[in-house]
């Protein structure tokens, strides 16, 4: 008889969408006019629907949220966690609603050819999704409420985005 050995969950999440409070993306949304893209690490890869998604999660105060959520299409960017440390760091503390933080950060927006969302130029890898869903979570539906006491004493509670994963980019 086999026995099982416990492994640790970081020996199987590996790769270049790895999500951990040490791997940062941007997420964007928006329109040709008007673009905003912030810091996050709370995400996950799925199979739902009979479809490969994304589930990102997005603080009912964030400018991008906003953007989310009259778009059709977001995506999410993977940078260099060394070399765009602190082009990551800016984009985290500084409001969209008060500047162009992209800019302000010298980083580049481009368009997906096909679904026109936007995306981080310096990338090195970028998933392009459709938003399948929007929901936010409420307090009374979290069955452990150390969660609220933990990550919601001031509120800002998060909004829920599932995401059918349309194209993936890798350089």
């Amino acid at each position: 008889m086999h026995v099982f050995q416990p492994i640790s969950i970081n020996d199987v999440m590996e790769g270049p969408f790895t999500f951990s409070p040490d791997h940062k993306m941007l997420i964007s949304s928006g329109s040709k006019d008007k673009v905003n893209a912030t810091t996050a690490s709370w995400a996950s890869v799925g199979f739902l629907w009979d479809k490969h998604v994304i589930t990102i999660y997005l603080r009912e105060e964030r400018y991008t949220r906003e953007l989310l959520e009259s778009s059709e299409y977001f995506s999410l960017s993977f940078l260099d966690l060394v070399e765009f440390k602190r082009e990551l760091k800016f984009m985290g503390m500084v409001s969209g609603r008060d500047e162009d933080k992209i800019k302000g950060a010298r980083l580049t927006i481009n368009h997906d050819e096909d679904t026109q969302a936007p995306f981080i130029d310096e990338a090195s890898n970028v998933i392009i999704c459709r938003k399948l869903v929007t929901q936010k979570l409420e307090p009374e539906s979290y069955n452990d409420k150390s969660i609220l006491d933990e990550h919601y004493q001031k509120g800002g509670y998060h909004i829920m985005f599932i995401g059918e994963i349309e194209k993936i980019m890798i350089r």
